[in-house]
């Protein structure tokens, strides 16, 4: 029996093994940062920024009052807080992810759900030591918070708005990216996110 006939007793759709750069998860974790950070920080920069500008208008009509232009630096400060505090999380979680740019992982698609799987790499354990099982993440359409966003370089999937998987596209072929852009599409409705222009 071929392997393609394996898949389809199992009910797989398809299957491919891929690894994600460093730079990829950066691409990555920025447009999650951009669909549920950034809309928070711009909202409080507006609010921190207009508390700002009535301290030094406060602080024009009346100069003898010190209080106000330093105010106004804490208002400007907290702004300087949220964006650098943004930038500090992703930076350090890029850094974590560093170690795990060569690990390899297996996505598979049934019509239902997904899962994803790492592969373990036996020659990083000694000959008298265990392997570790590693159980894959089973993820079933309809049943978790799901969005994807699909870009010119792979997809992001976005689960429950804290947990990030990358798909690069440089890992499979055309077919099997449409089939998974049409799965995703059937599948989630408007929770898929098309933006193919280059980023």
């Amino acid at each position: 029996m071929s392997e393609n006939e394996n898949k389809a007793l199992e009910g797989i759709l398809l299957s491919f093994e891929y690894n994600v750069k460093n730079s990829e998860e950066e691409q990555a974790f920025t447009a999650f940062q951009k669909k549920y950070v950034y809309k928070g920080n711009i909202i409080k920069t507006v609010l921190f920024g207009i508390v700002a500008l009535l301290f030094l208008v406060s602080f024009i009509r009346d100069p003898k009052e010190y209080l106000n232009p330093v105010l106004m630096f804490v208002s400007l400060a907290f702004i300087f807080v949220i964006w650098f505090n943004t930038f500090k999380i992703r930076k350090s979680l890029l850094q974590a992810l560093k170690v795990l740019e060569n690990d390899k992982y297996i996505f598979t698609l049934y019509d239902d759900r997904f899962s994803i799987e790492t592969i373990l790499d036996e020659s990083e354990f000694d000959e008298d030591e265990e392997i570790p099982v590693v159980k894959p993440r089973v993820v079933t359409f309809g049943e978790t918070e799901i969005h994807v966003i699909e870009n010119i370089d792979m997809y992001i999937l976005i689960l429950k708005k804290d947990t990030i998987y990358v798909l690069p596209k440089r890992c499979f072929d055309e077919n099997i990216s449409k089939e998974l852009g049409d799965k995703f599409r059937e599948k989630l409705g408007e929770e898929y996110e098309t933006k193919l222009s280059v980023s």
